[in-house]
């Protein structure tokens, strides 16, 4: 039997092999009981054509098995499980391999179901989701990233490979687990995020991904709560002081003017009046900080910004105004918080003028960029010296100044999910505040 036989070739040299022995025997033994020769050459001629056909039958069904459970593992290969093995009749020996080729396909098919319901499941969440989502390979260029990402980083949403942002590049040698708290420029001020790096594969390559997540507003809401609860403990505290203060005081000053003698009642008299009114203004003092502690929750309703804008004008006779856009716009916001906050930051130009020995200009304008209003007021002041501690409370780099005006300014537009920034005039002298909100 040849050794590069195919093998239906091979079953059939093993069937003739064990079939032509016995036809020639059963023609020798024909030949030698003198039967007639024709009736020996009729035989011959028949068992030929019977092993000749039978070996024939025998290849075109192995072939036909063979080629038939080719062509189901090749489709199963190339992805397409639709295919199943019946056998005909008489080929019941067939049936455990047809059965286990076809609960591989439904199986193969099953998992290739949930493993598309599972891409699908997370290409959402990489669209939806606020984390932006970084995708690195070892010469620092973006593989990939997700919608959140390319709006942080001003990627372009398109294939073609990207290198890694240069704010990034602090944390390229963050390990797999490791965490970093790092600022970026966002919207004309720094906020602060955290990077979190993970490793995987794809296609035998190490990739790292980043998950970058803003944890400013964290931040900033646990720093407010903290100073919400230092000005409450320090309000009760000094309140607590005061109050005797000024009663002791009073009854001094009452003793003093029915008992002592003119020569030195006027200068006790003037120096209790003078703990009085100190203790007044301190207990005032307090009392505007308590604002930052008892701010209530922005009741929200459709207001015009134009009038907004104008009511909060009024206390401002001698500032000379400039509304560069004319449109109005409607905001869902607080009407009494949204004018509060106005007035202050017409207030803090201002006094930022007349710092600056000018006659106070204040340009107004707005726009409407990606469902986001940006409200910009700009003065014509001595503008930012410090920027370090401008939302610091307590701080203030004014003579009277409280240090709750920025602030509450804050507070109120975070209350409104929205975010203040600050910075100086470029191309002359002055401030711009610039109001940002989510406009739907």
């Amino acid at each position: 039997m040849p050794k590069s036989a195919s093998y239906e070739s091979q079953l059939c040299y093993l069937y003739l092999a064990s079939a032509v022995p016995l036809l020639f025997l059963l023609i020798t033994t024909m030949l030698l009981t003198d039967i007639s020769v024709w009736l020996v050459a009729l035989c011959a001629l028949l068992g030929v054509i019977v092993l000749t056909w039978s070996t024939l039958y025998i290849k075109q069904k192995v072939v036909y098995q063979l080629r038939t459970q080719t062509n189901l593992v090749e489709a199963l290969a190339q992805g397409d499980y639709t295919l199943r093995a019946h056998t005909g009749p008489h080929e019941n020996e067939l049936t455990p391999l047809f059965n286990a080729i076809n609960r591989l396909a439904e199986r193969l098919s099953a998992q290739r179901w949930q493993s598309a319901e599972s891409q699908q499941l997370v290409q959402t969440v990489l669209e939806h989701i606020d984390v932006a989502i970084l995708a690195i390979d070892d010469r620092q260029t973006i593989a990939l990233s997700n919608p959140a990402a390319q709006t942080l980083f001003a990627l372009d949403d398109t294939r073609t490979k990207q290198t890694l942002p240069k704010a990034l590049t602090v944390v390229s040698q963050l390990e797999s687990g490791q965490s970093q708290v790092i600022e970026l420029p966002v919207a004309l001020q720094t906020k602060r995020y955290n990077v979190h790096a993970e490793q995987y594969l794809s296609e035998g390559k190490a990739f790292k991904l980043l998950f970058i997540t803003d944890v400013h507003s964290l931040l900033r809401s646990e720093e407010r709560h903290a100073w919400q609860r230092l000005i409450r403990v320090m309000s009760h505290e000094i309140n607590n002081s005061l109050s005797p203060i000024t009663s002791i005081s009073q009854t001094l000053a009452k003793i003093v003017n029915k008992r002592c003698e003119p020569d030195i009642q006027t200068p006790l008299t003037e120096n209790l009046n003078f703990i009085q009114h100190r203790a007044g203004e301190l207990s005032k003092f307090i009392e505007s900080y308590n604002q930052l502690a008892r701010l209530p929750e922005p009741e929200c309703k459709t207001c015009s910004l134009n009038a907004l804008i104008a009511n909060s004008q009024k206390l401002f006779p001698q500032c000379e105004f400039n509304q560069l856009n004319a449109h109005d716009l409607s905001l869902c916001v607080d009407p009494v918080q949204f004018e509060q906050l106005f007035i202050n930051l017409f207030k803090n130009a201002c006094d930022a003028a007349e710092q600056a020995n000018v006659d106070c200009q204040i340009e107004i304008d707005w726009q409407l960029i990606n469902q986001q209003v940006r409200i910009t007021i700009c003065d014509n002041g001595i503008g930012i010296k410090n920027t370090d501690n401008l939302f610091v409370p307590f701080y203030s780099t004014k003579q009277q100044g409280s240090g709750i005006g920025l602030v509450l300014c804050q507070q109120i537009i975070e209350a409104h999910q929205g975010r203040l920034s600050l910075h100086n005039r470029q191309t002359q002298q002055g401030c711009c505040a610039v109001l940002a909100l989510e406009y739907s």
